[in-house]
């Protein structure tokens, strides 16, 4: 028993704290480390590998441990092939196919443009040999003898020009939205690449009827993208391969349905009608956006022949009298032709207004066909990397090879969107 100041007494060997009969010194052993403080921390040099960055321990000593090695990328064992392993590769797929997603994007708006852009200088060139060929004099004169009266012989009109779909047939010009282009005879996919297409069946700009063109609004240079800032009055010129200017007004404006085909149809052949069809809303092939505008005589040539006719179609020739009057005895007579439209068009015009997703079929084997392409050129590349342990040297070897192949990806991927869009 002992006393403490108080006059309380304690029992000999009960708990206090810093008391003797603890029997020991409070200080831990120089190995005792919970939180593992000593351990080496890595560090890179500049000279050399991975070194371990030493700490003293609690005595003062330095502890020495096997410093730890970066494994090479080609030397790491495969991944457990888990459900986290799976969950990886589905999140690396949808980054692939979202930036692949993103090229697609940036070549329809843009290398799409560029493509149009060389098609037109090459209509351009086409359109000024044909106007140079098709250039002819009206009427000849005669220089009168001594004993003859003076004779005047009147030419034929000339006769229209035969054209492939895809060929140039004529400029069209909207001073109001900034757009001149060259139009193609042909509404099919190719020919809209190339620029506005004339639909088959229809008359040609400045003859009686509903001639009708169909644009892209969003790709390929996007010719009528806006059409719909077009109002009442505004002119719509266009110039045909015999260098004639038919000046139209655009007197209405609407939205319908991708299958309403009436809309390129002629319901009065007494009138000069120009109809501009496109896709709407922007983006999207679900309506027509529609532009009608008709001839102003006022300001436009007189159309005494077609300039153009299809390759396709029928042509028979009659003889009529000259109405020219002249001295000579007798009449001279011209030869002018009278096109046949094959009904059949017009059906093919009306296919072609509501063509829509996956309306070129062919396009498939050969999208599949590139794609197979694209996929053994990402092996080779990956081949090449595995070969000198160096991914730079294999992305920098299939880098071209990979963009060239998937531009033609894309463009047979293309050929399966709406050809109007």
């Amino acid at each position: 028993m002992e006393n403490d100041e108080s006059g309380q007494k304690h029992e000999s060997g009960s708990s206090g704290f810093g008391s003797s009969e603890f029997g020991g010194d409070l200080t831990p052993p120089d190995h005792y480390d919970p939180f593992e403080t000593s351990r080496p921390i890595p560090r890179p040099t500049d000279t050399g590998p991975i070194e371990p960055l030493l700490i003293p321990s609690n005595n003062g000593a330095e502890l020495n441990a096997t410093p730890l090695v970066k494994v090479p990328f080609w030397d790491r064992p495969k991944p457990k092939k888990d459900w986290y392993w799976f969950l990886g590769r589905l999140g690396s797929s949808l980054i692939t196919l979202g930036l692949l997603m993103f090229l697609f994007v940036g070549y329809q708006l843009w290398g799409t443009g560029i493509e149009e852009a060389q098609s037109q200088n090459k209509l351009e060139n086409r359109f000024s040999e044909i106007a140079i060929l098709s250039s002819a004099t009206s009427s000849t004169s005669l220089a009168p003898s001594n004993s003859e009266p003076p004779v005047t012989t009147t030419l034929a009109p000339p006769e229209p020009i035969v054209v492939n779909e895809g060929d140039p047939i004529a400029i069209i010009d909207m001073p109001t939205i900034g757009v001149t282009k060259y139009v193609v005879a042909g509404v099919q996919t190719a020919d809209l690449k190339k620029g506005p297409g004339h639909y088959p069946g229809t008359p040609f700009p400045g003859e009686l009827g509903n001639a009708s063109i169909a644009g892209h609004r969003t790709t390929y240079g996007e010719p009528f993208r806006h059409l719909d800032d077009l109002n009442l009055g505004d002119p719509i010129i266009i110039t045909d391969l015999l260098g004639r200017q038919f000046t139209y007004l655009v007197t209405n404006q609407q939205v319908v349905g991708a299958t309403d085909s009436w809309v390129v149809a002629t319901t009065d052949r007494n009138k000069a009608i120009l109809t501009l069809t496109t896709c709407h809303p922007e983006f999207s092939a679900k309506q027509r956006l529609i532009i009608s505008a008709e001839l102003d005589l006022t300001q436009s040539d007189i159309a005494t022949s077609p300039a153009a006719m299809y390759a396709d179609e029928v042509v028979d020739t009659t003889t009529v009298p000259s109405t020219e009057v002249v001295t000579s005895e007798v009449a001279e007579t011209t030869t002018v032709p009278a096109i046949i439209v094959d009904e059949s068009n017009n059906s093919e015009s009306a296919d072609a207004l509501s063509r829509g997703w996956f309306s070129d079929l062919s396009a498939i084997p050969q999208t599949l066909l590139w794609g197979l392409l694209e996929l053994l050129v990402v092996m080779g590349a990956w081949q090449v990397a595995k070969k000198y342990r160096n991914r730079i040297i294999g992305t920098a070897v299939g880098f071209i090879p990979f963009f060239i192949v998937l531009y033609f990806v894309f463009q047979n991927v293309n050929r399966l969107l709406p050809p109007n869009l």
